[in-house]
């Protein structure tokens, strides 16, 4: 149980890191298309210590999706490697799952997909896909909202031409005038950025909020932040109505199992 809620703490420095990366490639005259990116892996980080931080789902079920998060980092482990199936680091990571799969059923969570060759094993239900939760941490109002933020950050799609006329403006300047080819340039507005990289503060704040209610902290500077930062990216991103949404406001929805 103190692993539980310990380990949140790691992700949320990598969260706060990357956030301040985030703001250093605005800062800098060739960073707008990596700032997408780097906005995508707040929201994929966060959403971690923000699904194992859920208030209100009791110390057993805490575990439980603590040992599910273990289970999966330990198989993306051994497939880091494909070169041998006996490596130091294949060995390491086949010994902390049988232990933790040992632990789980002498304390009688039920163990599922243990010799599937490409799945982690996991305990009860499996992790919920990253697009789920994203769709949740960010605006459980707007489902579809979350999802975009992550497709967007694709770093797949940022290497692809699809991706990168993202941030293509035609300049009116003939290039071949007998073909009809004019002349682009890459450039991005703040306006476009913002609602882009939109995600990243979201899932930050949502992160956040639970990481304070779960360790008792006091909130009335986490509040002002909160209220400072939707207030400016409302503002960057013409979003309207410039208010902070009554979602960050309040404290936490029902907790969900599984």
């Amino acid at each position: 149980m103190r692993d539980a809620n310990i380990a949140p703490l790691t992700a949320v420095s990598a969260v706060l890191d990357h956030l301040d990366s985030l703001g250093v490639l605005f800062k800098s005259p060739g960073g707008i298309t990596a700032s997408h990116t780097i906005a995508r892996a707040v929201l994929d980080i966060a959403i971690g210590p923000w699904f194992l931080l859920e208030p209100g789902i009791g110390e057993r079920e805490r575990v439980r999706r603590y040992m599910n998060l273990r289970l999966q980092s330990l198989k993306e482990q051994t497939q880091l490697e494909t070169g041998s199936s006996n490596t130091a680091i294949r060995q390491h990571a086949a010994e902390r799952t049988s232990q933790i799969i040992d632990a789980a059923r002498r304390h009688g969570f039920d163990v599922r997909r243990e010799r599937d060759r490409y799945k982690p094993p996991h305990l009860g239900a499996q992790i919920p896909s990253t697009t789920s939760l994203a769709s949740e941490i960010v605006a459980p109002n707007v489902p579809v909202l979350g999802p975009l933020f992550w497709r967007l950050g694709s770093a797949v799609a940022h290497g692809q031409q699809h991706g990168l006329t993202m941030f293509f403006e035609q300049t009116d300047q003939p290039v071949q005038p007998t073909h009809g080819d004019v002349a682009a340039q890459m450039q991005a507005s703040p306006k476009d950025t913002a609602l882009r990289c939109g995600g990243a503060p979201l899932a930050a704040i949502s992160m956040l909020q639970r990481l304070y209610t779960q360790y008792g902290w006091p909130t009335d500077r986490l509040k002002t932040a909160v209220s400072d930062v939707i207030s400016t990216w409302q503002s960057v991103a013409e979003v309207r109505p410039p208010r902070v949404p009554d979602t960050f406001l309040s404290n936490e929805r029902m907790p969900r199992q599984g």
